[in-house]
Formats: C-alpha cells, sequence, structure tokens
C-alpha cells in the first residue's frame, strides 16, 4: 500500500473520531455542565483571569490554594481571555473536540513505532469510536486535555531525534501532570528504560522538563498562605474510595458511599483521621479489604460502566446521541462487545511488555506497557472509577491490537510449521533412490 493510500485511511479514521466528537457536543445538552468538579475548575480560571489569584473560592479578593491542580484551569483561563464571559464555555468545548480528533491521530502513531499500519490504523479506530472518549470532550473536565498532552508526549519520546525531543516530550508530559498530578509517575517510571535506550544525558532531560512544572507549581505553594491544599482532596479521595464494592451500608448509595457515613468527613479530613477510621476497618474484616484494593478494584477500574456516572456520561445529558442516532447507538453497541475481550488483552501486554528486561521488545513498547500498569496502581487507593483512566486508555487500545496481532501472528507461525511438516513425504521404504 503507498503512503498516499495510507495517509487518507488514517485521515478517513481521523475525521469519523473528528465528526462523532462533534455530532455530540453539538446535539447533547449537558444538565448543569458547571457543578462539582466542572465549576470548581471554571472558578478557578474565573479567578485567575479577573484577580490574578489561582484559587476556587468565590468570595473577593479570593484567597489563594492548591486544592485543584492548575493545568486544566489554565487551559480554561486563556478560552477567558480569547473568548470572554460569554464565549468561553463554547470555545474550550470546540478546542477539546479538536483535542479529540489529535488524539485519534496520536494514537496512530504510537502504535506505529512498534506494530504494522494494519495494526496501528485499528488501534486508531478504537480510539475514534471509544464513547468514553467520545464524551469526555462535552465536559468542562480534565480527562480530554490531559489524554492528548500524555499521549503527545509519549510519541515525541518514542521517536529517535535530537535534543528537543526528549525535552518537548517531557514538556507535554510535565502538562499532563499539572492537569492531574498523580501522573508525575509516568517521568519517574519511563526514566530507567529511556537511560537504556538513548543515554543518560537524554533521560535526564526528559525528567527535568516533566518534572519542572510540578516543581515550580510545589514551590508556589509552599511560598505563602493557603486557603485549601491539594492534600486535602488526596486523603478526602483515599477515603472515598475506601468502601468494598463502593457500599457502606445502603446499596442505594452505591458509587456514593462517603454521603451515608457518620464518619465522614471526619474520616477523609487529614491523614491521622484516615489512619485511625481506615486502619480500624481493615482490622476488623482484612480479606475483605485485601480482596477489594487487589482484585476487586483493577477490574472496577478497567471495567465499561463509570462508577459515579451513568454508562459512560459523566454527569446526565439530554438528547444524547447515544440513545438515538443509529450510526453512534451502533458504535455503542460495538465498542461495549468489544471492551472486555480488548481489556483483557491490553492487561496481559501491558504485564509482558513493561517487564521487557532482556529487551525483547522495542522502548515504545516498554513504555506503554509502563504507563498502563502504573497508571492503573496509582489510582487504587481512589474510587476505581473507569473515568480515572481516560488518559491511558488510548494507550490500553494500542496494547490490546498489539496483543491480538501477536496472537494471530503466532497462530499463523504454528499452522505454517505444521503445514511444512505435512509436505514433508517420507520416502517408501523399499523404494529405489534416484539420487
Amino acid at each position: 500500500m503507498r503512503t498516499a493510500e495510507r495517509a487518507v485511511l488514517v485521515g478517513i479514521v481521523v475525521a469519523v473520531g473528528a465528526a462523532l466528537r462533534w455530532g455530540f457536543v453539538a446535539t447533547a445538552v449537558v444538565q448543569s455542565p458547571l457543578r462539582v468538579d466542572a465549576g470548581q475548575y471554571a472558578q478557578c480560571a474565573r479567578n485567575l483571569v479577573e484577580h490574578g489569584v489561582y484559587s476556587l473560592a468565590t468570595t473577593v479578593p479570593p484567597p489563594p490554594d492548591s486544592f485543584r491542580s492548575p493545568g486544566y484551569p489554565l487551559v480554561l483561563a486563556l478560552c477567558r481571555v480569547f473568548g470572554g464571559d460569554t464565549g468561553w464555555y463554547g470555545l474550550a468545548i470546540a478546542l477539546q473536540v479538536v483535542l479529540g480528533a489529535a488524539t485519534v491521530l496520536l494514537c496512530h502513531r504510537l502504535a506505529r513505532r512498534w506494530l504494522s499500519f494494519p495494526a496501528a490504523l485499528t488501534a486508531a479506530a478504537l480510539c475514534a469510536l471509544s464513547p468514553h472518549l467520545v464524551v469526555a470532550g462535552a465536559y468542562v473536565l480534565t480527562e480530554c486535555t490531559t489524554t492528548f498532552a500524555l499521549l503527545a508526549g509519549l510519541v515525541l519520546l518514542t521517536r529517535d531525534g535530537g535534543w528537543w525531543r526528549p525535552l518537548l516530550a517531557g514538556a507535554a508530559i510535565g502538562f499532563a501532570a499539572l492537569c492531574n498530578e498523580v501522573l508525575v509517575v509516568v517521568p519517574l517510571v519511563l526514566a530507567w528504560p529511556l537511560w537504556r535506550e538513548r543515554g543518560a544525558r537524554r533521560a535526564g532531560a526528559f525528567v527535568a522538563a516533566a518534572l519542572l512544572p510540578l516543581l515550580a507549581w510545589n514551590l508556589r505553594n509552599v511560598s505563602q498562605e493557603l486557603a485549601r491544599t491539594g492534600g486535602e482532596r488526596v486523603t478526602a479521595s483515599i477515603s472515598h474510595g475506601s468502601y468494598p464494592g463502593m457500599v457502606f451500608r445502603d446499596p442505594r448509595w452505591r458509587g456514593f458511599p462517603y454521603r451515608e457515613d457518620p464518619e465522614q468527613p471526619a474520616f477523609g479530613a487529614s491523614w491521622s483521621g484516615l489512619a485511625a477510621v481506615l486502619g480500624s476497618r481493615v482490622a476488623e474484616d482484612p480479606w475483605r479489604y485485601l480482596r477489594w484494593y487487589v482484585l476487586e478494584k483493577p477490574v472496577w477500574l478497567w471495567g465499561w460502566d463509570l462508577v459515579q456516572g451513568r454508562d459512560v456520561l459523566v454527569y446526565e445529558v439530554g438528547n444524547s446521541p447515544y440513545e438515538r442516532q443509529p450510526v453512534m447507538v451502533a458504535t455503542h453497541w460495538l465498542m461495549r462487545l468489544l471492551h472486555a475481550p480488548c481489556m483483557l488483552l491490553a492487561a496481559a501486554a501491558a504485564c509482558v511488555l513493561a517487564w521487557n528486561r532482556r529487551r525483547r521488545w522495542p522502548f515504545a513498547a516498554q513504555a506503554a506497557g509502563l504507563v498502563v500498569v502504573f497508571g492503573t496502581l496509582v489510582y487504587l487507593p481512589v474510587i476505581p472509577d473507569p473515568r480515572y483512566l481516560q488518559p491511558i486508555r488510548p494507550v490500553v487500545f494500542v496494547l490490546g491490537v498489539a496483543a491480538a496481532t501477536a496472537i494471530v501472528q503466532g497462530c499463523r507461525a504454528r499452522l505454517q510449521r505444521r503445514r511444512a511438516r505435512r509436505s514433508v513425504v517420507p520416502a517408501v521404504a523399499g523404494e529405489p533412490s534416484r539420487a
């Protein structure tokens, strides 16, 4: 297949991804779009533009805080600068549609680092059709922007080149970590394999560029008195994810068990309170909590239905095309059908590729495996909501296709060996030689 023909096929897949995303945001009506997390991000952006202070407070003047990570509010602040008070929301959603479509292309580029063109195109198609990724652009939440930044960093990092590639890759992943601070694990786990592959200087440049934004953010936080800190959100999140089965007593509160727990919010208000309450509960039934954290939470994280939402929807929407538009209904059905086998294949591939001690696979493959493995592990302490794995979902699709491709190739090789053995006809006993 010619290069131009391949480019056309990739363009078609990207266009399909863009059409699905734009079709969703253009027809679906998000109910109360600026509530809970979304409202806090929007308020931080507003305070940045109007008062020059990073804060989610509604008082004037707002006291500085660090409760929310600053990356995504910075994007919303730029949208406010260019779109104004009335146009910033539409501008932000349009930007996320563009980033979502670009993510499809980046997914293809990452897969091409070590997979064939058909396999990479398949991974990009899964990324384009994924309802989880399609609806992400409709919400004022971090996932769409974080996914693009993380994937851009991985694509830059896994391609040979000069000094500018690891520096740009570090900057992109560093911005992803500013949007979601748990992603600081990515440059840390990629440092050693990058060192082995490209040398200490490039690895050091990548790690420095990736950690510099978070370092600057933390220096800002320690240099002034803050009304609320990110540590408060961390302890609260860990306490919210500690309930086995996401139920406290009443199943009607499934997904939100902390709302009926009389020991909340003191349970998650401090590290001492968290240790005291959670420690006593674990002591009462250690095996139940061990099973919850080690076995059940990973399954929940890699599941389909959101824990705090409905199906793939974080917030309820009206006029959803996934409920009435035949093409989007069909894509939803197809992706849900493929979800379990794709996740199982990706999980197996991630564990195998992340190990890679003897360098049996390319650096890009190991990087993808490490991101998926550690990206899952860092979310085990909190609510096991599949929404949190959105930034690594395209990488999961790449690994799922990689595993399926390896299985197909292995079956073909085995079949060819069998055919080769059968084609060798043993000489009949007593037949004279023709030599």
